[in-house]
């Protein structure tokens, strides 16, 4: 890293594979399906058949996750990794085995995470260990309805209420509706600009057995599940994560603090010596702008005349004109102390296109080349 000082950026973990690449970062879209009962390095296989020869048999949990997923369509490789909990149960906790996944290259930067846990107790340990990683991974948890409850379910889903874990409901005890693995393979075969998880077509399922009533108790208490077919079509009802936000909102989020990562990385490597002045705010400022500007070619920043910090103006039931930011970049002007420890402090936000939510960042560039964030998400 370069910011003031000539220090080597060695302590970042950002992975930036060419100065040309398009591809900016790994897509926080993609999925490592993670086995809790098989030790098994990071694999990656194009077709469920690929498992048997891991030590996987056709009855096992993840068998039956992958090839769900596969069987959605527009999936041409998924990434397989194990550890044993059993081996070591007393100190093999979710925790733990989140060491042991960020020290494997070839899982690192994975955001979302689907397990071969459906017990609720289990899914309670993941969840406890998920819920503080807001700004980098995403949960998907799967739960059945005959060894738990609707209401213990619910409460589950209350009392882990993160942006960044699902709860789904399988409406049977053999895990064949698989729709933690099925919404992600759906949200894989579109752009994070659109809101595809509320109403998408699934595939090779069959049909499930909840009743009206359930059905009603469930989309009121925004948990996630297959719908009854209507017209030979299922879909996927609610879309939402544990805290009521829609899933691909905190994906967006990942994204958007992934690729502002990714660009600053490239800038400090790039860029001899970044100066603690107007001339390196002006640098940042415009790196933090390009990232919510690709955001709105993206379909997902609103924008005024293509510019999403602008001031949008609308005119209220009383024929009052009133006027909307919908983004701003501030950068804090060094103190002695912050030219000391070169560090970059910033601020922005950006409304997202429905109008109503937005993205509020808040953070700096630390002088080990790192992005720490001191707020962020999407409100």
């Amino acid at each position: 890293m370069a910011i003031y000082k000539p220090t080597l950026n060695f302590l970042n973990t950002v992975k930036v594979e060419t100065k040309y690449s398009k591809s900016y970062v790994q897509d926080p879209r993609d999925a490592l399906f993670l086995s809790t009962v098989k030790d098994v390095e990071p694999t990656i296989i194009t077709e469920a058949a690929d498992l048997l020869e891991l030590g996987f048999a056709a009855s096992d949990v993840m068998y039956k996750k992958v090839a769900d997923a596969l069987a959605q369509g527009g999936i041409d490789t998924i990434i397989v990794y194990g550890v044993d909990v059993s081996a070591d149960a007393v100190n093999l906790t979710p925790e733990r085995i989140m060491e042991k996944y960020e020290n494997e290259p070839a899982a690192l930067n994975y955001s979302i995470l689907i397990l071969d846990v459906v017990n609720l107790e289990n899914a309670k340990k993941w969840a406890a260990a998920f819920k503080p990683l807001v700004d980098s991974k995403h949960l998907f948890v799967q739960l059945d309805k005959v060894n738990n409850t609707l209401t213990d379910i619910e409460a589950f889903r209350a009392a882990y209420a993160a942006a960044n874990i699902t709860t789904f409901i399988a409406d049977n005890d053999e895990n064949i509706d698989n729709v933690d693995a099925i919404t992600w393979a759906r949200m894989r075969n579109r752009d994070l600009g659109s809101y595809i998880v509320h109403s998408t077509e699934v595939r090779g399922v069959r049909q499930p057995d909840f009743t009206k009533t359930e059905q009603v108790t469930m989309k009121n208490a925004g948990l996630n599940f297959i719908s009854n077919p209507i017209r030979g079509k299922f879909h996927i009802q609610n879309g939402l994560a544990n805290n009521g936000e829609p899933v691909e909102l905190h994906l967006y989020k990942l994204w958007e603090l992934w690729t502002l990562k990714e660009r600053l990385t490239r800038l400090q490597i790039e860029i001899d010596k970044i100066p603690v002045n107007q001339s390196g705010f002006e640098m940042i400022e415009a790196v933090i702008k390009g990232v919510v500007f690709t955001a709105k070619d993206m379909g997902i920043a609103k924008a005024v005349d293509g510019d999403p910090f602008a001031t949008e103006t609308k005119t209220d039931s009383d024929g009052n004109t009133i006027r909307y930011l919908l983004g701003k970049v501030e950068l804090q002007f060094p103190s002695d102390e912050d030219i000391r420890n070169s560090d970059f402090k910033f601020r922005y936000f950006h409304t997202l296109l429905d109008g109503v939510r937005h993205v509020d960042v808040a953070g700096y560039i630390s002088q080990t080349g790192e992005l720490v964030l001191t707020e962020g998400g999407s409100k």
